[in-house]
């Protein structure tokens, strides 16, 4: 794998992956359809929720023990360019969604994926440009890549019997 994405299995444990899931698919959590970024040029909108304030992204990470959690094991790490959290995005990708290639920050960006279970017929997963890599989703699976490496959502395909395919975006500045 390139030294730009590092890929670390387990990264959850099923009780937190659990947490996180039965927040975002609970009636109380709020989606908004969206692009997937500010420069797709593809029209395709999808399921998004994102934090990008300072109060905001506190008050999410010191009212949710979930994504305290996360927050947390992120900064045990000591990776670089983990210093100062930007924002936050909850991904809801569904069936048909497709999404153009992006960068995400001057930092490191953290992605994990937040399915309890995923079965490896429903595809998906994140492709990264350069290098050309497919990184497939499993549960509690954390990506921590250079956020200005062109990557892109692979969106399940019609075997998928869940919600969606729910992840978690961190991104840090420098």
């Amino acid at each position: 794998m390139d030294k730009n994405i590092e890929v670390v299995d387990d990264f959850l444990n099923q009780k937190e992956i659990q947490d996180l899931y039965n927040l975002l698919r609970s009636p109380g959590t709020t989606w908004f359809i969206g692009p997937d970024h500010s420069d797709s040029t593809i029209k395709n909108k999808s399921f998004v929720k994102a934090y990008k304030y300072d109060d905001e992204l506190l008050s999410l990470v010191n009212n949710y023990s979930c994504i305290k959690q996360i927050y947390l094991k992120i900064k045990e790490r000591n990776i670089k360019n983990t210093t100062s959290l930007g924002q936050i995005y909850f991904n809801c990708v569904k069936t048909g969604d497709k999404f153009d290639f992006h960068t995400d920050c001057e930092g490191t960006s953290v992605l994990v994926y937040l399915n309890p279970q995923w079965k490896f017929w429903w595809g998906s997963g994140t492709q990264f440009k350069k290098p050309n890599k497919i990184i497939r989703p499993k549960p509690g699976r954390a990506i921590f890549f250079d956020g200005k490496i062109e990557h892109r959502c692979i969106a399940p395909n019609y075997f998928m019997e869940d919600f969606g395919r729910l992840s978690i975006v961190m991104q840090f500045d420098r």
